[in-house]
């Protein structure tokens, strides 16, 4: 297993992400290659566990969830780590029975890498709607954009990262939106 990525890794992975979500190809470029890459990738875990709190904790503080503590914050960032290694495990069952197994670590480690961008949007998304500084019809039009930019960043990672056509990403796509709904709705009450 690699050893946590630097902060020169760290930042040089992330512009590499930035480059993937802009529809670069050669972002991925910019992660560490092979099974070390893979696991120093999952080391972003680290840096989305705050927007993923800080967003909850916004749904949180609109009044239409129970109080919340330090026991719910806990089970949070474990759903939160059940969903991210077990949909890379799903990817790797998966890819080993389709023949792909050296597509999986350059398709995950841009997955993780890119998922840290997204999730700070996200975020950001959550805090804009939160204070309601903007009109409503801007709101949504914002929610509309970030989910744009996110099923495609998704569907070009997967293109790329796993080299098939934009059809089968279609349906790599789907599967992970339905992958994480299902860990969500699951085992998160909050959601």
């Amino acid at each position: 297993m690699a050893s946590p990525p630097d902060r020169i890794e760290i930042a040089t992975a992330l512009y590499g992400a930035w480059r993937l979500i802009c529809g670069d190809a050669n972002g991925s470029a910019y992660f560490r290659a092979g099974r070390e890459g893979f696991w120093s990738a999952a080391w972003a875990i680290v840096l989305v566990i705050p927007a993923h709190l800080l967003t909850l904790a916004v749904h949180i503080g609109d009044g239409s969830q129970p109080a919340f503590g330090l026991d719910d914050t806990i089970r949070e960032a474990e759903i939160l780590a059940i969903g991210w290694f077990g949909y890379a495990l799903l990817t790797y069952y998966l890819l080993q029975n389709f023949g792909w197994p050296a597509r999986f670590d350059g398709y995950m480690t841009a997955y993780f890498w890119t998922t840290v961008p997204l999730s700070y949007a996200y975020m950001a998304l959550t805090l804009i709607r939160a204070t309601g500084l903007l009109p409503s019809a801007l709101e949504n039009l914002l929610a509309f954009g970030f989910l744009a930019v996110m099923l495609w960043s998704r569907w070009f990672i997967a293109r790329v990262g796993l080299g098939i056509k934009g059809r089968e990403a279609v349906a790599v796509v789907v599967g992970t939106v339905m992958f994480d709904w299902m860990v969500g709705t699951v085992l998160s009450p909050l959601l």
